[in-house]
């Protein structure tokens, strides 16, 4: 027959320990970069602030040089000075009006006869003994007097040394040294005669 186990002495109880929860660390990662942009705008805006406060000009928009408090002159280097006469405006300089030049037609006289000459040169020549040539020749003509650039003139001139007598023949001038010419046949007694021009008359218009 057995004999029962004395019971031994009883544990006080204690209850289980919670487990503890790890803290995340990321929120305070997103928290960290929002703060950094509204620093970064308070010290720009501080920066901004603290330089138009420290302005020397009445506007404080506005930098030197300008009017300052006073009625002083704020020049280019900061310093207050009196303002005078010789002080720059504030404004802009105003641009002049571009005045268009006039151009006056110069007054030059109407060319007359004496103000040309005129040369023949002779382009081709046959003889026939006694008889006399035929001769043909071209007017050349030259200006003596001012410019003919305002005038378009007629140019009437003489030829001598035909047989019948003088022929009478007309260029025209197109402004300045622009001839336009007729050649002349003309037939001479005899081989020994040299043709001879001279202008007669000139009649002149404006373009």
């Amino acid at each position: 027959m057995s004999v029962p186990a004395s019971p031994g002495p009883q544990m006080p109880y204690f209850p289980p320990v919670a487990p503890q929860r790890r803290r995340r660390k990321w929120p305070w990662v997103v928290g960290a970069l929002a703060v950094l942009p509204a620093l970064a705008g308070g010290v720009v805006l501080a920066l901004a602030y603290s330089k138009v406060s420290t302005s020397p000009c009445q506007d404080k928009s506005q930098h030197a040089p300008c009017v300052g408090p006073g009625g002083t002159w704020i020049s280019a280097d900061g310093a207050a000075r009196p303002r005078d006469a010789a002080a720059p405006a504030t404004t802009s300089p105003s641009v002049p009006a571009f005045a268009v030049p006039t151009t006056t037609e110069p007054l030059l006289p109407e060319p007359t006869a004496k103000d040309y000459s005129v040369d023949l040169a002779v382009q081709s020549k046959q003889c026939f003994g006694s008889a006399g040539c035929n001769v043909v020749v071209e007017p050349k003509l030259s200006f003596l007097g001012a410019s003919t650039l305002l005038w378009e003139c007629d140019i009437t001139y003489s030829i001598s040394g035909d047989e019948s007598g003088d022929l009478i023949e007309t260029a025209y001038a197109q402004g300045g040294t622009s001839y336009r010419v007729d050649r002349t046949i003309m037939t001479t007694k005899s081989t020994k005669v040299v043709p001879k021009a001279t202008v007669t008359a000139v009649s002149c218009r404006k373009p």
